[in-house]
């Protein structure tokens, strides 16, 4: 059965993001330096499919109770 989203949580992640664009910046900047080196490595279409599958795997991980 889907999860519901939890309308407090997605309102709070959102201001935070909106109050602090710079600190999400710099969570998020390992991940975009990962996906540039695959993708100078290997090519564009590996790089993304990595990147899915990690970010899946992320969302599942952070999701499942």
């Amino acid at each position: 059965m889907a999860k519901e989203i939890n309308r407090a949580r997605t309102q709070a992640m959102k201001q935070t993001v909106a109050a602090h664009p710079g600190m999400v910046a710099f969570a998020l900047a390992p991940a975009v330096v990962v996906f540039g080196v695959l993708w100078l490595v290997t090519n564009f279409w590996l790089a993304l499919l990595v990147g899915v599958v990690v970010g899946g795997g992320a969302v599942w991980a952070l999701l499942r109770r």
